[in-house]
């Protein structure tokens, strides 16, 4: 075609209509349709889930404290202990003997050509080996056995976090499994931004998986925003969630609720979720854990607590916990049930910085989470057994 005497605005808008026809044809034929989730975004008829038990494993060995470098953290873990403490966790969390059973047990019918998005917490990827993100090798540990032991192709997994980059140094590199990632995606060419306004890939908001949020979601001008659930997560039949032990700077941890903010998508195109940090945080994180595709999607959740992070806001690096012996906590956590798990992990930041003097934040967030029928509320003060959690911990 020649383009001499075409204008830069003729020539951009035939740019755009001759891309438009092949995105929304490739949106088809790639991503397919998505996966419904009934019932709706109700909170008719709540009724608390049963099976609220949250394991810890624990082992002495996962990190080789004679290899341990704060500015590369990630090579001090060793990948054999964490195989073994998450088949392990598998195992006595199921109570099977055999690991394929237990995982079955785990993926609710589970069918070959299911797809499985997983969600990590890399919120601090950005910043290198500064800050903790969900160890790669866990999430390793995780494909492993969703391949090996269940029998899954490693190109219907689909590791999301889409608030970031997920480079090749710090995760993909140490992901043995040719798996997917859908990650951040940014305006910055013409294309990028069309598929943005086209809701192109597994990385943009499903129009039809509207979030019911409580409290109105403005942006900086005041103008309302609506939240939306990725397709990567309304086209997956299973949701695995890996969230941090962590604290948060406005509430008191960071956890498998808190972990979906970087699952919504917003109908402002931004790409970090600023909107939900404002006075309606505690029903946001509530509101987007009911939303059917993740409450019904959810099959497991495994936190991270390897380092953990009790002094964020407070403290630079990685530091040992007094509660712990003066050392990592060196477990990982897990559970069915996002509150009661959020519920052990809080209390356990909460001591730590309760023996530092560090402010304690609000647990208001789990205590709706209950009220909203998405799990077990209940916070331990030191050597206080839970009443109502069953929790429990296996060392190896």
């Amino acid at each position: 075609m020649n383009f001499s005497g075409i204008n830069r605005r003729a020539f951009l808008k035939w740019f755009a209509l001759a891309n438009i026809s092949f995105l929304i044809l490739d949106n088809k034929k790639t991503w397919g349709q998505k996966i419904l989730a009934a019932p709706s975004n109700s909170r008719q008829n709540i009724e608390i889930p049963s099976g609220s038990d949250v394991l810890r494993v624990h082992s002495p060995e996962v990190i080789s404290s004679h290899h341990f470098i704060p500015d590369s953290y990630l090579d001090s873990i060793r990948e054999d202990k964490l195989d073994e403490m998450l088949s392990g966790g598998i195992r006595e969390f199921t109570k099977q003997e055999d690991l394929k059973r237990a995982w079955f047990d785990i993926l609710t019918n589970y069918k070959k050509g299911d797809k499985i998005a997983i969600k990590p917490n890399f919120n601090f990827l950005n910043h290198g080996y500064k800050f903790t993100i969900t160890s790669p090798q866990l999430i390793n540990s995780v494909v492993k056995q969703l391949i090996e032991a269940v029998g899954v192709n490693p190109q219907e997994i689909f590791l999301y976090d889409l608030c970031k980059k997920i480079p090749g140094d710090m995760v993909r590199n140490r992901i043995s499994y040719p798996i997917n990632y859908i990650e951040r995606t940014d305006s910055k060419t013409i294309v990028d931004k069309m598929k943005h306004r086209l809701y192109y890939g597994l990385a943009s908001a499903d129009l039809d998986a509207e979030i019911n949020m409580r409290e109105d979601v403005v942006d900086e001008n005041g103008n309302p925003v609506k939240c939306y659930i990725p397709k990567v997560v309304t086209q997956a039949q299973h949701l695995i969630n890996m969230p941090l032990l962590t604290n948060h700077i406005f509430i008191a941890n960071s956890g498998s609720l808190k972990n979906h903010f970087g699952t919504v998508r917003f109908s402002n195109f931004n790409a970090y979720p600023d909107v939900l940090h404002g006075k309606g945080l505690n029903k946001s994180i509530v509101d987007i854990n009911q939303h059917p595709h993740i409450r019904n999607k959810t099959r497991i959740i495994i936190g991270d607590g390897l380092y953990g992070v009790f002094d964020r806001g407070d403290g630079d690096g990685k530091r040992v916990w007094k509660t712990f012996n003066h050392d990592f906590p060196k477990s990982i956590f897990i559970s069915k049930d996002p509150v009661a798990l959020d519920s052990v992990m809080a209390s356990i930041v909460i001591q730590e910085r309760e023996v530092h003097q560090l402010n304690i934040l609000s647990t208001e967030y789990l205590n709706d989470a209950m009220g909203n029928g998405l799990g077990i509320y209940e916070i331990s003060k030191k050597n206080t057994p839970y009443k109502k959690i069953e929790y429990s911990t296996l060392i190896l």
